[in-house]
């Protein structure tokens, strides 16, 4: 049975030598006769894994994971609020991001599952933290991807 994963889909090792490791799809390929996926794994310096596709499974976050998640994105703002040197940038964004992220902590709660909410929600911290935050922070990190991937999988 193909679990046919696409470019970027985040994803867990299930057996094997990355067993319990996350990472993303980077580009589905045969791997000689069986069908696999590379995938760049989350630890920092770990380039891309083929890996075969019976020893993938999607990621699909707990209420508690997206609770963590989202705590280590506030404890990142706070940290890196403090590098800005723009007194009205920094109340802004030391006010407004938690509090941005507490509302899409509570629209991907199950009991609460907005798309609209948790798309606009997300979309708006990414832009800002993008604006505000060297964008390379940004891009390489994990739990806003991790957080990506859970509001793309609430608009199934």
């Amino acid at each position: 049975m193909s679990k046919n994963f696409k470019r970027d889909d985040r994803v867990i090792v299930s057996t094997g030598k990355f067993k319990d490791k996350r990472g993303k799809v980077i580009d589905p390929e045969i791997l000689g006769t069986q069908h696999g996926y590379s995938v760049k794994l989350d630890e920092k310096g770990t380039e891309k894994q083929d890996i075969l596709e019976r020893d993938l499974e999607a990621e699909n976050l707990s209420q508690s994971e997206i609770d963590t998640e989202i705590t280590k994105l506030k404890e990142l703002v706070k940290e890196e609020a403090d590098k800005i040197s723009n007194k009205v940038v920094k109340d802004k964004v030391v006010k407004e991001l938690p509090e941005h992220l507490t509302y899409l902590q509570k629209a991907l709660k199950p009991e609460n599952k907005s798309k609209s909410e948790s798309e606009n929600e997300y979309k708006y911290i990414s832009k800002e933290m993008k604006r505000v935050f060297d964008s390379e922070l940004v891009e390489e990190n994990i739990s806003l991807k991790k957080l990506e991937n859970c509001w793309k999988k609430s608009l199934n």
